[in-house]
């Protein structure tokens, strides 16, 4: 049999090429992502392994796969936007995709909060100059703030249990509310945006969920509210939030996700003040990866 792997960075190679010796597969790696222009590549390929955002699987694309004989497509992450499920599924291609513990991005997600609480930016910025006034940069206190959760799945849950020892008072929305959750109170999405000083999210992308955060909603907040993303960037119309930090109607964002990976030059947000972006490494700690990678390689076996 013969793999073709894409987007594999240095520390995913050895667990390829141990799969590779165990079970006598060619495998064929590639660094970059896969789009159309790859067909070529996996000619002779029964199985591919990607990264969804950096691989087109349109049904156009998948189309072309099937013909060139590929029976299984492995996401190395928990997200598969990019495949067109329905023509794979009519296709006969085979999809699986990974996961971690959700503690990584939880606890990604409360350190971004207290950096968006206490304008860490600003403070670096300025100790950099050795400029140790207080000005403007004090910030507030976790314990006298709302905090509102959008999605009570696995990372919800867990931002939740790291946010019960700050003693704050905890909102959350879901459609199917989890009943096992202490320390919460469920609201419709429109409470949650009225009484939240902090509002994160952590529900998936979808039809119903996209651009979720637009001026609309974002006029329904509190003034002054802090608004994080380690979801999806598709949730967020970013021209709005931009919009909406420099008016001061958002204090600070928190944003480890964007709508286009890696952030254009031209993003407003770039210039939006008191807007603290990372590149989507909050689900990449030593442990996460690992986890990652061992799923990726079971699913691998599975198909095999």
């Amino acid at each position: 049999m013969k793999i073709a792997a894409f987007s594999v960075r240095q520390d995913e190679k050895q667990y390829f090429d141990t799969f590779a010796n165990v079970y006598k597969v060619e495998l064929q790696i590639n660094r970059s992502g896969f789009t159309a222009d790859d067909i070529e590549s996996v000619k002779g390929c029964e199985a591919m392994s990607v990264c969804d955002g950096m691989c087109d699987l349109s049904a156009p694309v998948l189309e072309k796969l099937a013909a060139e004989g590929v029976k299984y497509i492995g996401f190395r992450t928990i997200g598969y936007n990019s495949v067109d499920l329905e023509a794979a599924k009519r296709l006969g291609i085979r999809v699986a995709h990974s996961g971690y513990s959700p503690y990584s991005v939880a606890n990604y997600t409360v350190m971004l909060m207290l950096m968006c609480i206490r304008k860490a930016l600003y403070v670096m910025m300025r100790s950099h100059t050795a400029d140790y006034s207080l000005g403007p940069i004090c910030g507030r206190e976790m314990q006298n703030m709302t905090v509102g959760i959008i999605g009570t799945g696995r990372i919800g849950k867990a931002v939740i249990k790291n946010l019960s020892g700050f003693g704050c008072k905890i909102i959350a929305y879901d459609p199917y509310p989890a009943k096992d959750l202490e320390n919460v109170e469920y609201v419709t999405l429109d409470e949650l945006y009225a009484k939240s000083d902090i509002i994160s999210l952590h529900t998936f992308l979808s039809d119903e969920t996209y651009h979720m955060i637009n001026k609309d909603s974002i006029a329904k907040m509190k003034d002054g509210v802090i608004v994080l993303n380690n979801a999806r960037g598709g949730l967020i119309v970013e021209a709005d939030l931009a919009s909406a930090l420099h008016s001061g109607k958002i204090y600070a964002a928190g944003l480890d996700v964007v709508s286009t990976e890696p952030i254009q030059s031209d993003s407003p947000l770039l210039a939006a003040p008191n807007c603290i972006i990372t590149p989507h490494i909050s689900w990449a700690p030593k442990e996460s990866r690992q986890r990652l990678m061992d799923i990726a390689v079971d699913n691998l076996e599975a198909f095999l």
